[in-house]
């Protein structure tokens, strides 16, 4: 045992009790990461992570380092002494900020070019036949692609560093391609929220206990105890249908597709005659529509303690004819629990405003070993964060709080309603984005009780209308 798991488990012996270490817990720490000290959650080294073949040199470890896995250089706390990490490796984030610089280096570039073009020599996309493997590596080039071609579209940089760019932006069109399933396949990957439920690593209440692992078991079977949310809709003639996305599908440029369950303790009525009071007497109408978002009134209705609200991602994959498949393959989920909705201090829930925030993510580790508890694992709420999603167009590597913000108070910080909770809280209500961020102005209504989803068709319907999408085609085909 080395020295490292030592310290580890006498740390967690202390932290856990003297009970024995149950496997759970053991599963959980990935031995590729620091779990104590300033340097938790970051890696270990940078060398490839052993997650796509056992071999850390074989070339799609070392393609998915090279796009995965950087260094950094940022003090823990404001004013210390920073401190140098090693970052990413199994995340499902690209760790690309809208205002970097990192991806244009030549020295980048020169790298993933040699990497690319050894895959493509190599015809690599042959050396598996596993269908989570080509979709999730076929993901995370995709989410470079977007990335780079995104800074060309918006003309960043000089000639020299956009050419750079697009050469290198076909290489990974190429790529992508070859890792592309048929539709047929893509169908038949698992669900693996159900597969993370029937694991038994997950417990299906909650009790308003932080620390317990929840994850609801009719979220996506039970649709008069969960209802999913539709954006308000008005009646046009012309079809507006690609405006009804959620910001986070924005955010993640149409890649991934997202759905917003709702769970009221009185079930579907109450939810019905809650959104129907809100739209008659919470809403101040004629500042929503001189504002460009919808304006709730300090007395707007309260949403009941005990509201449970639930964001899920699945992945979108790419068909060999390049056209986007939503899949069940769910990447994300995220559910706040309201235990009050007075916005007062509450340091029994992990944010201290009365509600719990909790987020699972896919790890390949988990999933490339037969889906071991659906690929989900439980992110801390206490390791810093780095936030991507939702900064400026001019923000800078590692964003502009680094590794200030933790997972928890990340959560509130969106879902405070300046330091307010409850309906204040719950962006999903309305079109709280406003009417050139999304739908029109208007509070949700539920889908009907055996409605299919609309989110994944209307995700691809706005992703193929998208000039990333284009300049992706435009890709392949030249």
């Amino acid at each position: 045992m080395n020295r490292d798991l030592r310290l580890l488990l006498a740390w967690l012996t202390v932290v856990l009790g003297t009970r024995p270490l149950i496997a759970a817990e053991l599963d959980a720490l990935d031995p590729a990461y620091h779990h104590t000290g300033e340097l938790a959650g970051s890696l270990r080294t940078a060398d490839p992570l052993p997650l796509y073949d056992a071999d850390p040199q074989h070339v799609w470890n070392r393609l998915f380092a090279a796009i995965s896995i950087r260094h950094s250089l940022l003090p823990s706390k404001r004013g210390g002494t920073p401190i140098a990490r090693i970052e990413g490796g199994d995340s499902i984030d690209f760790l690309a900020w809208p205002g970097t610089t990192y991806w244009d280096e030549p020295e980048t570039v020169a790298r993933l070019v040699g990497l690319l073009d050894q895959f493509q020599q190599e015809r690599a996309e042959r050396m598996t036949t596993d269908p989570i493997r080509r979709v999730m590596l076929q993901r995370d080039l995709w989410a470079v692609f977007d990335s780079l071609v995104s800074q060309n579209i918006s003309r960043r940089g000089d000639v020299e560093t956009r050419q750079r760019r697009a050469r290198l932006c076909g290489r990974l069109a190429k790529v992508i391609q070859s890792l592309a399933l048929p539709v047929e396949t893509l169908a038949q990957l698992p669900n693996n929220y159900q597969l993370a439920l029937e694991s038994g690593h997950f417990t299906d209440t909650h009790q308003f206990d932080p620390q317990r692992e929840y994850l609801p078991s009719r979220l996506l079977t039970e649709d008069d105890e969960w209802q999913e949310l539709d954006f308000y809709q008005p009646k046009v003639t012309q079809d507006i249908e690609r405006r009804f996305v959620f910001l986070h599908t924005r955010a993640f440029r149409g890649r991934s597709y997202f759905r917003v369950f709702y769970r009221f303790p009185g079930g579907r009525s109450q939810l019905e005659k809650y959104l129907q009071e809100v739209e008659a007497t919470g809403i101040d109408w004629k500042a929503s529509g001189q504002h460009g978002s919808i304006m709730l009134k300090p007395d707007a209705p309260q949403v009941p303690e005990g509201t449970e609200v639930a964001l899920l991602q699945f992945l979108i994959a790419l068909d060999p004819n390049m056209k986007p498949v939503p899949t069940p393959l769910v990447e994300s989920v995220r559910v706040n629990m309201f235990k009050t909705v007075d916005g007062g201090r509450d340091p029994s829930t992990n944010t201290g405003l009365g509600f719990n925030a909790t987020k699972y993510t896919l790890k390949r580790r988990l999933a490339f070993a037969g889906m071991k508890h659906g690929g989900l694992q439980r992110e801390p709420d206490d390791l810093p964060v780095y936030r991507i999603i939702f900064e400026s167009e001019n923000a800078i590597d590692w964003g502009p709080r680094g590794r200030f913000f933790e997972l928890a108070a990340e959560c509130r910080s969106c879902h405070s309603g300046s330091g307010r909770s409850g309906v204040f809280a719950i962006p999903s209500l309305i079109n709280s984005g406003g009417i050139d961020s999304g739908a029109q102005l208007g509070v949700v209504h539920p889908l009907a009780v055996g409605q299919p989803s609309p989110h994944p068709a209307r995700t691809v319907k706005w992703k193929t209308a998208d000039e990333t999408y284009r300049r992706l085609v435009e890709f392949v085909e030249n």
